[in-house]
């Protein structure tokens, strides 16, 4: 997004009434993350707490973790299990006192687990699509198996296939990790596992931590898992929006 349109758009969201901010998930999200910017420039109590599982790069195709640079003081919890996208990721985030970068996959155990990915070098070089950086998963998405990937009959598949690798990486339960660096509020929590997600997220302690906003795709969900996410958000009290392939959900 471009400075300019980016500035548009938080004007907009500041400026719309709540019934309009209501239908336009994405831009209730950005309400949410301009005023976080305007406290804490301001003097907030306590500093902006993000918690991201599946950070990718934490730049591209994400129009929420990049409000890190923009909200004054922030700090971010960043969960990112592939070795490239690690390397990218602190690149982005340099501050090591404010933002941790855990190289681990969230489980519902402490052990290790088989992630499908894509080659580094092969991404790197420009072969693969860019947008496959951010696509590794510990589930046969439909991505990894060549079903309807890219439609009823690919014929791109056969071509990336080769590209596509296994590698093993530590796993840990998220309350484990949100116990080990300390966190004991959480204004944001984002969810991007290609279809982990609802694994993740069911084991967020809403009750104790209560996210002022929470982003989960569910893209890659089969329809059971999306509707356990919205009871587990609706029971909750969260008001519930879809976007393309996210669920947003306000305190």
């Amino acid at each position: 997004m471009s400075s300019l349109s980016s500035f548009a758009r938080v004007l907009l969201s500041l400026v719309l009434p709540a019934g309009l901010l209501d239908r336009g998930p994405a831009l209730h999200g950005t309400k949410f993350l301009a005023k976080a910017a305007l406290k804490a420039r301001f003097g907030g109590s306590q500093p902006f707490q993000m918690v991201n599982v599946g950070a990718c790069d934490g730049a591209l195709f994400d129009d929420v973790t990049p409000w890190l640079h923009r909200i004054s003081g922030a700090r971010a919890m960043l969960v990112e299990p592939i070795p490239y996208n690690q390397k990218r990721l602190r690149a982005n985030y340099p501050d090591t006192s404010r933002f941790v970068i855990e190289p681990v996959a969230v489980t519902k155990t402490k052990g290790t687990i088989t992630v499908h990915t894509f080659d580094a070098a092969a991404l790197e070089a420009g072969t693969l699509p860019i947008e496959f950086i951010g696509c590794s998963s510990v589930t046969d998405t439909n991505l990894m198996s060549g079903k309807n990937a890219w439609g009823e009959a690919d014929a791109n598949f056969n071509k990336f296939a080769p590209h596509l690798k296994d590698i093993e990486v530590p796993s840990e339960t998220l309350q484990t990790l949100l116990d080990r660096n300390g966190i004991a509020h959480i204004d944001a929590f984002l969810v991007d596992c290609e279809g982990a997600d609802w694994m993740v997220f069911e084991q967020l302690d809403l009750e104790r931590y209560r996210p002022g906003m929470i982003k989960i795709e569910v893209g890659a969900l089969p329809a059971a898992e999306i509707g356990q996410v919205v009871v587990k958000l609706k029971t909750a009290g969260y008001q519930v929006g879809f976007q393309a392939e996210d669920i947003w959900a306000f305190a």
